[in-house]
Formats: structure tokens, sequence, C-alpha cells
């Protein structure tokens, strides 16, 4: 017979990773230790306000040379290598995500809370947006999302998903860069490391709400420069946020009446992103317009 501790040396161990949408909750498991490390870079579990979410199991195996992955009781996926797991898995719940918002525009932009008011950054890939938002977080606001947030009846709601940060943003970090980097990462094609950040492994509460939005900044790079900001119109912020809007071929007349609903209820800035700290200063003094 074999001994409780043999038992537990021949059995085992499956792993539990969490990846939340607005709706359903994404139970990845896999009996494979190396494998679910790189499933941890998926992790994410904010709280949502609104009714409790249903679960859905992700299975992940190792057979032979190929990783399967199987959700629910379909048909099993067979990838060749975990960075090849990864991005179906990204796509999948990035696709169940959309799915769950069908009547939604998707735009790119962080959303951020300070005393009660949300707003949302926007702006093209480079400009900052992820490190300016995490300089706003060390400096007291509450996060929601870094990534998109969808827009319906002028009103907004983040799409789950945790900070990622890549390794060029850590000099600008300095006081949460081992925070970031005790967090899950992977290394994309180029070798940069990418790092899966939890909001609350800075400090901070991570609550994801839908609301109104009273400012979206349109953030323009001005790299080594200082930071300044002023308003913008509304047709203004319509034109700057519609390459950030993910389209819906059959409703792009939908997708349109909604960046125009955001642009009359919200004010909208341009924000020119050098030095961070004004930055900072430029959305605070915005905020209390």
């Amino acid at each position: 017979m074999r001994s409780i501790a043999d038992q537990r040396r021949a059995d085992p161990i499956q792993t539990e990773i969490v990846a939340r949408n607005l709706n359903r909750r994404f139970l990845l498991r896999t009996e494979d230790a190396a494998l679910a490390l790189q499933l941890s870079f998926l992790a994410c579990e904010p709280d949502v306000v609104g009714r409790p979410p249903l679960d859905t199991v992700i299975s992940v195996d190792r057979r032979d040379d190929s990783i399967f992955v199987t959700e629910g009781g379909s048909e099993p996926k067979r990838l060749y290598c975990p960075t090849a797991m990864l991005e179906f898995l990204h796509m999948q719940l990035f696709g169940h995500a959309v799915a769950e918002r069908p009547d939604a525009t998707l735009v790119h932009a962080a959303c951020l809370r300070r005393n009660g008011r949300r707003f949302l950054l926007a702006g093209t890939k480079g400009a900052g947006k992820s490190t300016l938002t995490l300089r706003l977080i060390q400096a007291g606001f509450e996060i929601e999302g870094d990534e998109h947030v969808f827009i319906e009846n002028g009103r907004v709601v983040a799409r789950p998903r945790a900070c990622r940060v890549r390794d060029e943003s850590l000099p600008y970090l300095p006081k949460i860069a081992g925070a970031i980097e005790a967090s899950p990462c992977y290394r994309n094609h180029d070798g940069q490391r990418i790092f899966n950040v939890d909001p609350r492994r800075l400090g901070v509460d991570w609550r994801i709400e839908e609301g109104e939005v009273g400012h979206v900044f349109a953030l323009h790079p001005n790299h080594g420069g200082y930071s300044s900001v002023r308003e913008m119109s509304p047709s203004t912020l319509i034109r700057f946020l519609m390459p950030e809007t993910g389209w819906r071929e059959t409703e792009r007349g939908r997708s349109i009446a909604a960046l125009a609903e955001l642009a009359r209820r919200a004010k909208g800035f341009d924000l020119s992103l050098g030095d961070h700290a004004t930055a900072i200063q430029c959305i605070k003094a915005a905020l209390e317009t």
C-alpha cells in the first residue's frame, strides 16, 4: 500500500487560474505545473458590480508533443507550444467578452476614477497610456481597466483585464517595479517581457462598475517635454476616438452614434503627454472643471 506521501508525489495536482469577463468566470484548469505558470499570465479576477458570474471550465492538457485546450464539451484545440496556447486563449477570452455585449461599441482606452468621477485615457499605441495609468494609480486614482471600454447608451464599462506592463516601462515606475517584476509574465516574439499585473498588487482596490463618464483625455505623446492640457470640441474628440474604436461592420452607424453620445455627455481634453508629474496635475485640474 502506498503511503500518503507517495500518493501525493504520484498524483498530479490540478491548478486553477481564473480569467474573468463581465458576465462569466473562465476557470483555466491544468495538472501540468509548467503550463499553470504560463496560464497565470491570463489571471484576471476584479470585483465586478452586478449579477454573479457564470462559470465556464477550460481544461489545458499536455499530451506527447502537443497542448490540448478544451472549453466545456467542445472539440479540443490542438496547439504546439505555450506561446500559441496563450495567444489562442487570449483571443478566445476576448471573443467571449465582445459576444457578451453585442450592442456595445468597443474603444481602446483606460478607465479610471477619482473622487467618484470616472474618466477615460485614450491614445494610439506608444502614446504612453499604460505607464500613465500606473502612475495615476500610484497617485491615488482608482482603476477599472487599462485597455478597453464598452460604450452603450452613453455609459461605459471596462473590459476586465489586469494591467499589462512591458520591460521598457519599468524605469518610469521605480517605486512599483518590484511588484511588477513579481507578477506573471511571458516573453513576446521579440524577447521582451510583458507582465500581467493585478492592480491589487500595487495596494489599490480593483472594482469595475458600469456608469457615466465625465471626462475623456486624448493622449498625444510629447516624450522628453512638458505636459499640457486643453479642451477639445465634441467633433474633434469623435474624430480622435474613431481610429481607437473596434467597428462591427454591420453596426458602423450605431458605433458612430455611440461615440457622438459619449462626446456629448463628457468633456474632451487634449493631453500632450510629457513628464508624468505635470500630466497628473493637468488631469487633476481638468477633473475639477
